[in-house]
């Protein structure tokens, strides 16, 4: 009769971490939304970080390392028209910030 309870008690355990685990993998965190900006002539990495400081919780630094490894950019050389994803989320935006376009 123990060797009964024990059993039942590791099924309804396992049962319950399998529950959460589907709970999680198929409602989990969504990713933040960002914002995509097109780069203007006179651009850089380190303008739009100055530029966008007050919409990140970034420095400089992180900031362009950031924008280089989402957009997957070798170096930071920028081009006008190139559409860039920036850390602003764009929850941010609708809360009453407002994005400078650079046009």
């Amino acid at each position: 009769m123990e060797k009964a309870k024990n059993y039942s008690f590791i099924l309804t355990l396992a049962l319950l971490i399998l529950s959460a685990s589907f709970y999680f993998i198929f409602n989990g965190v969504k990713e933040p939304s960002y914002y995509e900006i097109s780069v203007s002539k006179g651009d850089t990495l380190w303008s739009l970080a100055e530029e966008y400081k007050e919409l990140h919780d970034m420095d400089e630094i992180e900031f362009i390392k950031w924008v280089q490894d989402e957009n997957e950019l070798i170096t930071t050389k920028i081009l006008p028209g190139e559409q860039l994803v920036i850390p602003v989320q764009a929850m941010k935006h609708d809360s009453g910030l407002q994005l400078a376009d650079g046009d």
